[in-house]
C-alpha cells in the first residue's frame, strides 16, 4: 500500500443496525439532557423558595418571641406583677433590731 489505509465500511445488516441504534441513542440523550437539566434547576429553585420562606417565618417567630420577652421585662409589667403577688412596699417601714450582738 502507498501509506493510505482504507476504512472498512460495515456491510452486514447487524453492524449497520448497531451503528444506527448507537447514533439514535446519542441523539436522544443529546436532546433529553437539556430538558433534564431544566427540570432539575426548576426543582432546585422550588426548594430554595420553600427554604427561604421557612427562614422568613422562623425569623418572624424569633422576633415575636423577642418582643414578648421585652414586654414581660418592662417595668410596668413587673410593677403589676408585684402588686398581684403582694410584693408592694409597706406603708410604715419595719425596723429590725439585732439581738444578742456585741453591742449589748
Amino acid at each position: 500500500m502507498s501509506g493510505i489505509e482504507k476504512l472498512r465500511v460495515p456491510t452486514s445488516n447487524r453492524s449497520i443496525l448497531m451503528i444506527v441504534l448507537v447514533v439514535l441513542l446519542i441523539t436522544v440523550l443529546f436532546f433529553m439532557l437539556p430538558l433534564y437539566l431544566q427540570n432539575r434547576l426548576n426543582h432546585l429553585y422550588e426548594t430554595q423558595h420553600k427554604l427561604s420562606q421557612e427562614v422568613t417565618f422562623l425569623q418572624r417567630d424569633a422576633l415575636l418571641l423577642e418582643l414578648k420577652i421585652n414586654q414581660l421585662l418592662s417595668l410596668e409589667n413587673l410593677g403589676a406583677f408585684a402588686e398581684q403577688a403582694e410584693l408592694d412596699l409597706n406603708a410604715v417601714p419595719v425596723k429590725i433590731m439585732m439581738q444578742g450582738g456585741p453591742n449589748e
